[in-house]
């Protein structure tokens, strides 16, 4: 396989048919065929129910917020959630969400999905940059491959349609890498401007979205060649000084204006709180044991996870073979750190996602893994496993909060298992492109049952949406003082309004009586607390609606009154 690896890397395609006078040369028609099909299946398979899907809590509703606040201000430096300052991560991703409400020309009135196209952008940017590493690695054939499999990951599914940093961070992360691989495959090891700027352009972007997570994972990889190759000669091709010097001047801008408004406490809270303490502690109640991301990512990562294990073998047999060298530094260095840091969330592991796509993708294109290995059988049958599990479990879940079942979903999921069926028969018998096929199309199937079919119906679980359709039918005019008691999910602050008083019985009383048009939502254990401290006056009060639903976090099942003044 060696001499294979060597005729095959960086070269895209092994044979390609010559090109007519004046137009594109095979193997760029090849990359742009392939480009426009992953373009259109990661759109295909990611778009679905971005605009249907209500505000989650609480990442993505303090994201969301905090961009609208910009937005409402137009001080697009101190990043706020109402009065409290959000100095756990940069401004980035808040500039990048902030600019597409704005050339979308909704501005602040931007709808939720305008907030969430960024990370669309974002997971497709990850699917092509995915086939550009493969392409580079391998052919275009396991760029292919590899960009198909990132793109039906359930992980990616996820963050494509939520309005936060991931998506857009492991953009960066994919970008840096790329250019770094091609770096990599150059035996001359010379400069490239173009490749260059693509990559300290996106260590710098990454920095300012979520601080050292790109610099990190792309260092690592980079510092595991240099000591595998006992050479400095890619480190050197980047042309360091003067990437670094662009990088900074992308970076120190904003950090020294936030530094300056905030008296220092963004590089305290950032720094000193929020990434040092998630390294110290399970922050959040999200501390797990080391071992916690392997296991989490046999789901997270489906169908990409049931092709992984045998990979991850033949890998290790060829780890002296460039391509897999590169593979295992970006993937084993960075994820062995994230397993040592004390708090462990599912989307910490993600930009090592895209290294394990491209590594089964080699393995799959090469031969190393097929229907003639040993476990070839057991493995492709998770995927209809997977499939029936998660399609199933979803509308289990949906009957149990709901309490109903959904005839869309149970016809959705019976065709998602049969899908599942079809890709792991297709791939036992060695047919590899029309059970990889079958396999997106099942995962496919999946991110639609849940974004566009069961998630937007399960009514239970969008309290906040509730309780501002509710302020609409009662209010009295147009802008009421809205309070909330007893529920503060910051979700309610994007749906009701960045002045809504999230607050207690007493003082929701107080702020109802001293406007004359208001409304206090209250949860119904503080009803008596409230109508107390209104006074002897309105003892006789009672509720314009009553509104029932459960938190996302923690799925406690709430009653809200709603009061309407005058």
């Amino acid at each position: 396989m060696d001499e294979q690896n060597d005729k095959r890397i960086g070269d895209g395609e092994a044979s390609v048919a010559p090109s007519a006078p004046g137009s594109l040369p095979g193997h760029v028609r090849s990359h742009l065929v392939n480009l426009l099909i992953l373009t259109f299946v990661a759109l295909a398979l990611l778009a679905p129910g971005i605009s249907s899907l209500p505000l989650t809590d609480r990442d993505e509703a303090l994201y969301v917020q905090a961009t609208h606040q910009m937005l409402e201000t137009g001080n697009w430096i101190d990043i706020r959630f109402q009065d409290e300052p959000r100095y756990k991560k940069p401004v980035g991703i808040y500039w990048i969400q902030a600019a597409a409400a704005e050339l979308s020309g909704y501005g602040k009135d931007a709808p939720l999905w305008i907030y969430r196209l960024p990370s669309l952008v974002g997971a497709v940017l990850l699917v092509l940059f995915t086939y550009g590493v493969g392409a580079t690695l391998g052919t275009a054939r396991t760029g292919l491959f590899a960009g198909l499999l990132a793109a039906s990951t359930l992980l990616i599914g996820f963050e494509a349609r939520i309005a936060k940093t991931d998506a857009m961070l492991c953009a960066t992360v994919l970008a840096a890498e790329f250019a770094l691989a091609r770096a990599y495959v150059d035996p001359t090891r010379g400069r490239s401007l173009p490749r260059n700027a693509l990559f300290w352009t996106a260590m710098g972007v990454g920095i300012l979205i979520k601080g050292p997570i790109t610099p990190l994972v792309v260092g690592l990889t980079l510092l595991a060649v240099l000591a595998k190759e006992r050479s400095t000669t890619l480190w050197r091709a980047l042309s360091p000084l003067r990437g670094i010097l662009w990088m900074l001047l992308l970076v120190l801008p904003w950090l020294i204006a936030i530094g300056w408004i905030s008296g220092g406490a963004f590089f305290s809270q950032a720094v000193g709180h929020d990434m040092l303490g998630k390294v110290a502690s399970g922050q959040e109640s999200h501390g797990a044991l080391p071992g916690v991301h392997l296991l989490v990512a046999l789901g997270t990562f489906w169908p990409l996870s049931v092709l992984a294990p045998l990979a991850i073998i033949q890998g290790w047999k060829a780890r002296r073979e460039p391509a897999v060298v590169f593979l295992i530094a970006w993937l084993v260095p960075g994820w062995l750190v994230f397993e040592a840091v004390a708090t462990k969330l599912p989307n910490y592991v993600l930009p090592f996602m895209p290294a394990l796509a491209v590594l089964v993708a080699l393995m799959l294109d090469t031969g190393a893994i097929g229907p003639a290995r040993r476990g070839w059988r057991l493995s492709v049958a998770f995927v209809a496993v997977g499939a029936v599990l998660v399609g199933f479990g979803l509308n289990i879940a949906f009957l149990v909060y709901q309490g109903y079942a959904s005839w869309q979903g149970l016809v959705g999921a019976v065709i998602v298992a049969g899908l599942g069926f079809a890709a792991s028969r297709f791939l036992a018998s060695g047919r590899v492109r029309c059970g990889l096929a079958a396999t997106v199309a099942a995962a496919g199937g999946l991110m639609v049952l849940g974004y566009a079919v069961l998630l937007p119906s399960a009514r239970q679980i969008w309290l906040s949406d509730d309780l501002a359709d509710a302020v609409v039918a009662v209010r009295r005019c147009e802008a009421p003082a809205v309070s909330v008691v007893g529920y503060g999910e910051p979700s309610t602050i994007f749906r009701l309004g960045t002045s809504t008083l999230r607050t207690t019985a007493p003082a929701a009383a107080e702020a109802f009586k001293a406007n004359d048009c208001a409304v206090a939502i209250v949860v119904a254990e503080a009803k008596d607390a409230f109508v107390a401290a209104l006074g002897e006056a309105d003892t006789a009060l009672e509720p314009a609606a009553t509104i029932s639903g459960r938190n996302l976090n923690g799925m406690k099942l709430r009653t809200m009154l709603l009061f309407a003044k005058p």
